[in-house]
């Protein structure tokens, strides 16, 4: 009889929490996903749920991630709960308050499917929830990548299946997925398009959108898992309209004029799009 893993995904924003429990059942469809959309429910749960692994988000209303963990590090019964913390990009003195406070892992956003996954067993072996032997044996053999891509599984299908070429005058489907910010919002969105100008984004409409000639903060991330290039490049919304001739169009398209930055970050950025072109 094989062991009943039951993971507790907590994020505010629905279409995230989605996402993500849809990319680990495709792996691992003997787990059972249960979901918060902030660090209140995410506790009260906690304490009628035994739970192998807690995926939280940093900044959510109600309870933040790190007061849920700080709550759950002080709560005798829960105080070896294994928890993973989701940071944006630019937030590294978060890691390091996370791990003070006695986080077990952290992913930076935007992340892949098979970083999740990576990330999600290496805690669930190490804090003993899943031997070695147990893993060996567990979820569907093939990558998450199989049959359904990791961007397909983190964009909600909107990405290109691999097998069809594109070229760089045509490109059709995503290169990849980003962390657009502005004011209070962290939005995961899809790449389109990209050079060191400009880059085109498609956005979920129910996730809000930003205004036009709005300044905004862009997290990117490419490249092999284990050592990604990241940036994090300001720049201004130069365009946008509904990704469908319709009004209750889904997406919107979204352009974003990059800022000139100091010469690192021009590096950073012409780093990661030469990755995500490349495909």
């Amino acid at each position: 009889m094989k062991k009943l893993l039951r993971i507790l995904v907590v994020d505010d924003t629905k279409f995230i929490r989605d996402l993500v429990s849809k990319t680990i059942r495709t792996r691992y469809p003997e787990m059972m996903i249960d979901e918060a959309q902030n660090g209140r429910q995410a506790q009260s749960m906690l304490q009628k749920n035994e739970y192998a692994l807690v995926l939280c988000d940093w900044e959510m209303p109600e309870m933040s991630g790190i007061d849920l963990l700080q709550w759950i590090r002080g709560t005798p019964a829960l105080e070896d709960q294994p928890f993973i913390m989701v940071t944006s990009l630019d937030e590294k003195e978060h890691v390091v308050e996370a791990v003070q406070k006695g986080v077990n892992d952290y992913m930076a956003k935007p992340f892949s499917g098979e970083q999740l996954i990576t990330k999600m067993m290496k805690t669930l072996v190490k804090t003993g929830k899943v031997s070695r032997e147990e893993y060996a044996g567990m979820g569907r053999k093939e990558r998450v990548t199989s049959g359904a891509d990791a961007m397909s599984l983190l964009t909600g299908g909107m990405a290109a299946s691999p097998s069809k070429p594109t070229n760089s005058k045509k490109r059709r489907g995503a290169l990849g997925k980003a962390l657009l910010m502005y004011n209070e919002t962290r939005q995961t969105v899809i790449v389109r398009d990209i050079t060191t100008e400009e880059v085109s984004l498609v956005v979920r409409c129910a996730d809000g959108l930003p205004g036009l000639a709005q300044h905004v903060r862009m997290g990117l991330v490419a490249g092999d898992e284990q050592n990604p290039a990241k940036v994090t490049a300001a720049g201004f919304v130069m365009m946008m309209q509904l990704a469908e001739k319709k009004p209750e169009s889904e997406s919107a398209v979204v352009k974003v004029q990059f800022a000139n930055e100091e010469r690192e970050v021009r590096e950073q950025l012409s780093e990661v799009v030469s990755i995500l072109r490349r495909g």
